[in-house]
């Protein structure tokens, strides 16, 4: 399974974007894998911040219903939390501490078993133990 951040997420939704078509591209890929597709609550939220930033909000909840359609939408669950705590942990001992939602996104995707990580942003998501991250 490979987890979608909310990059690629956005980028599909905005067809104009200038990423657009790498993200659909990306989404080809791993296809031709047989990779399924899941993004995390947390990635949700952060969709849900859009559509109330949007001038139509309506229009836009129905793009982004249509694509979650399409993903699994992991949820936050006990071996998430103690794989958040681990991550953040190792991350300020090391020097290079993350965003709290990134923390959150990686935790979830690791605990569900998905460990490759799909992103815009990889260095958001750098030095994650058994983390694979990969853009478009």
């Amino acid at each position: 399974m490979a987890t979608l951040d909310t990059t690629i997420l956005v980028d599909l939704l905005r067809h104009r974007s200038k990423h657009h078509r790498s993200a659909v591209a990306k989404l080809a890929d791993l296809a031709s894998q047989g990779e399924s597709l899941s993004t995390t609550r947390f990635n949700v939220a952060e969709l849900e911040v859009g559509i109330e930033l949007s001038d139509n909000p309506p229009r836009d909840r129905h793009d982004v219903e249509l694509l979650l359609a399409e993903v699994g939408i992991l949820e936050f669950e006990a071996l998430a939390a103690r794989t958040f705590a681990k991550i953040t942990v190792e991350k300020r001992r090391t020097g290079t501490p993350i965003g709290d939602m990134d923390a959150l996104i990686a935790a979830t995707s690791l605990a569900a078993g998905d460990a490759l990580l799909v992103t815009r942003n990889p260095s958001h998501f750098a030095n994650i133990p058994g983390l694979q991250v990969e853009d478009y």
